[in-house]
């Protein structure tokens, strides 16, 4: 029965006239590369949907490196860049660093980011499942095969409410609408 209600509240939302359509494009649809940001955390829900709300974002990751909870992202540079990532996660209170892994990567960041704000870390992360806030709450529109661009707009809305994001397809809504 829950889950009949969630569909009915999607498909209301589809219906009504979106606050937000997402135009990202990925840097295959645009011939540009991506660039990778790594921050630590308190809070790596709240930090994936925080970035995914950012224009240029095209992929985003979570989990743990050193004890500390990160959120990675893949962006295109032409649209945003570590120091804009920065101070959208400073706004939302869910900043504590900006990760390099090596000096040059440190060094490069002090073009956006003060060096007070850039932690160097050795090893690797440890990724989990990304995406929380819509596994847990609208897990019946990851059936839809979205993409990651989807996916990351769908999530930011499940964490912070608001009208819907028109980023499904014609044919993933009428999957949706026949369930």
């Amino acid at each position: 029965m829950r889950t009949i209600s969630l569909i009915g509240l999607i498909v209301l939302a589809l219906a009504a006239a979106p606050a937000f359509t997402s135009d990202k494009t990925t840097a295959n649809d645009t011939n540009s590369s991506t660039e990778t940001a790594t921050f630590s955390m308190y809070c790596y829900w709240t930090g994936e949907a925080t970035l995914g709300r950012v224009h240029g974002v095209v992929a985003s990751r979570i989990g743990h490196w050193g004890g500390a909870e990160i959120v990675q992202v893949d962006y295109d540079p032409t649209q945003t860049n570590v120091g804009e990532l920065t101070q959208t996660l400073k706004k939302q209170r869910s900043f504590y660093s900006l990760i390099a892994n090596d000096d040059a990567a440190r060094d490069e960041a002090t073009q956006y980011v003060e060096s007070s704000d850039i932690d160097r870390r050795r090893g690797s992360p440890h990724f989990i499942d990304p995406k929380h806030s819509l596994r847990t709450r609208y897990p019946e529109l990851l059936t839809l095969g979205l993409t990651e661009e989807q996916a990351i707009a769908l999530n930011s809305w499940s964490y912070f409410g608001g009208p819907m994001p028109d980023v499904l397809t014609a044919d993933q809504k009428r999957r949706l609408q026949s369930r």
